[in-house]
């Protein structure tokens, strides 16, 4: 455990849009018939490791999910009536009502539902999660990456941030978590278990499969339960503050406030200039 370090992060919510087809195979029945379209997508997006714990219908229209997508990672999904289009994130009505606060709280286990956190107030405690450092730790620009070893925006994130750590301007603090695949955990565990895990994460990322969306970090076959406890409290922690998807990007900024980036920089030049 030498080459970790222990630390925090925090964040808001993330959202997104996906077009997948249906899938032809139905849930378990625990699922109304009205919501099982939706249930399925969900279902099949995690590779069959989700589970439904509730589903109702919202004021917009959309089929809304409580979701299990691993131990300690439960979170709102909502999706259209068909099941074609699945969300995640916040939704606001005109007033500014947060629907999916209100539903984590009433549908998700006590210890689940998020609670508001400003960058700043997730900085204070830093301590609270598991990390490594990837490049020089005194580089001039620093910034807490959650991510996942098989999420292809944190692979693309990867990409475009990596070249400022191999050029010397950028250290990342990885916040390793494992939920989107059944392999995951075991990657982000195995990464953690490696005796320089930067070079590690490196290794999985460098032969991504980005058709399959997977890392290519092959598990270790005994997996220290040290190591797999501390990626699961990685995803308990990254839950309880709402952070729904990764990548996830927590930095100074140039007027030494700490300031939050949800999903992949699109801009990474503009990132960059944000980073303080």
């Amino acid at each position: 455990m030498s080459a970790k370090l222990k630390r925090t992060l925090a964040g808001g919510i993330a959202s997104g849009l996906l077009l997948i087809s249906v899938p032809a195979w139905a849930t378990d029945g625990s699922v109304p018939q009205a919501f099982q379209a939706g249930a399925n997508t969900i279902v099949k997006m995690s590779k069959g490791q989700a589970h439904i714990l509730k589903s109702w219908t919202t004021p917009a229209g959309l089929y809304g999910y409580a979701v299990q997508i691993a131990p300690g990672h439960d979170l709102i999904m909502y999706t259209t009536t068909d099941g074609k289009y699945l969300f995640m994130g916040g939704l606001f009505n005109a007033d500014g009502k947060n629907y999916s606060v209100e539903y984590g709280r009433k549908y998700l286990p006590a210890g689940a539902v998020p609670h508001p956190v400003t960058p700043a107030q997730v900085a204070s405690g830093l301590k609270d999660t598991t990390n490594f450092i990837v490049g020089n730790p005194k580089a001039r620009k620093t910034i807490w990456m959650v991510a996942d070893p098989n999420c292809i925006f944190c692979h693309k994130a990867w990409q475009k941030l990596y070249p400022y750590v191999q050029k010397g301007d950028l250290s990342i603090h990885m916040i390793p978590v494992g939920f989107l695949k059944p392999s995951s955990l075991p990657k982000a565990a195995t990464i953690l278990a490696s005796k320089e895990p930067a070079n590690a994460w490196a290794r999985d990322e460098k032969g991504f499969n980005d058709a399959a969306e997977e890392g290519s970090l092959t598990p270790m076959a005994n997996i220290p339960q040290e190591d797999r406890l501390e990626i699961q409290k990685n995803g308990q922690w990254m839950n309880a503050h709402g952070i729904s998807g990764t990548p996830f990007l927590l930095y100074k900024n140039p007027a030494g406030g700490w300031s939050a980036t949800p999903g992949m920089p699109e801009n990474v030049k503009l990132f960059m200039e944000q980073v303080g």
